[in-house]
């Protein structure tokens, strides 16, 4: 199996260095395993060492971007793949304020893959609270929500609020879930679980969605990749499964911490109106 992993990096080096370790240590767990990984770059720091001369058991480059945002790095290393998207089984693209399993490509590569899934969606535990941030999105929003949220992110103040009333509902979410852990069939019941749309801080795209003419040119320098990922499935036919023996470590967004709360609000507003026009605004559904 031949597996390509993008890490996006912002400033985050320590993190990254610590991400790509445990990268490494379940590369060696995972024998007959092809793994090329190419962090981007998009930091406006130097480095303390030469990232390039890191070393691991696989094969690691660094690409070195601008400032460009998340979809578009995932995009600059896509590029840079000799043979293109098509050779790998799966491609990732994720954030780097994260710790993969021991057991992350032995579990990945272990699942069966159906015709129709385009994404796989990992179980991705969050160290503040112990939840699963998958599924991140069970149903399409409707085209009020977003005219609603556009609204919301037009102003910095109703945005502060709005942040404030997702955390308590994610408080809510993880107290939900740590009751429901009553037994190991759990994983069991939700080994196939379908959703809308899937975390976008590590999204596993198979072999099926680019042969079926899924895109990642998501154009927008970040938030609202789950929704057009969703959008890309949903136009091609595809499913997105929620599979927990997939496991990540997520210490809860460590990039997106160090910027301008203003800034945050505006490349929201940015997204929202990106996916209203593509979206919402057409006569697609």
């Amino acid at each position: 199996m031949k597996i390509c992993l993008v890490p996006v990096c912002y400033n985050a080096y320590n993190d990254a260095l610590r991400f790509l370790q445990s990268v490494d240590r379940a590369y060696r767990a995972c024998p007959n395993l092809i793994l090329d990984v190419v962090l981007a770059d998009n930091s406006t720091i130097l480095p303390e060492q030469d990232v390039s001369s890191w070393q691991f058991g696989y094969s690691f480059q660094c690409l070195k971007n601008g400032n460009v945002g998340y979809y578009p790095a995932f995009n600059k290393a896509l590029a840079s793949l000799h043979n293109g998207v098509e050779d790998y089984d799966f491609v990732v693209v994720c954030n780097v304020d994260l710790i993969v399993a021991d057991d992350f490509f032995s579990a990945l590569m272990a699942y069966p893959v159906a015709s129709e899934t385009g994404l796989i969606a990992p179980s991705i535990i969050s160290d503040k609270d112990g939840r699963d941030l998958n599924p991140k999105i069970i149903r399409r929003p409707s085209v009020r929500k977003i005219k609603f949220m556009r609204y919301i992110c037009s102003s910095v103040t109703f945005f502060r609020w709005y942040q404030k009333l997702a955390r308590m509902r994610e408080y809510a979410r993880s107290r939900v879930q740590r009751r429901a852990r009553v037994s190991s069939n759990k994983l069991e019941r939700s080994h196939k679980k379908l959703m809308y749309g899937a975390h976008g801080s590590f999204m596993i795209f198979s072999r099926n969605y680019f042969a079926n003419g899924g895109s990642v040119a998501y154009p927008r320098f970040l938030f609202g990749e789950e929704v057009f990922v969703a959008e890309q499935l949903r136009m091609h036919g595809l499913n997105i499964e929620h599979v927990p023996s997939v496991r990540i470590f997520d210490k809860e967004h460590a990039s997106t911490s160090q910027a301008n709360f203003a800034f945050i609000c505006a490349e929201n507003k940015k997204s929202y109106d990106y996916l209203y026009s593509n979206f919402y605004n057409k006569k697609i559904i």
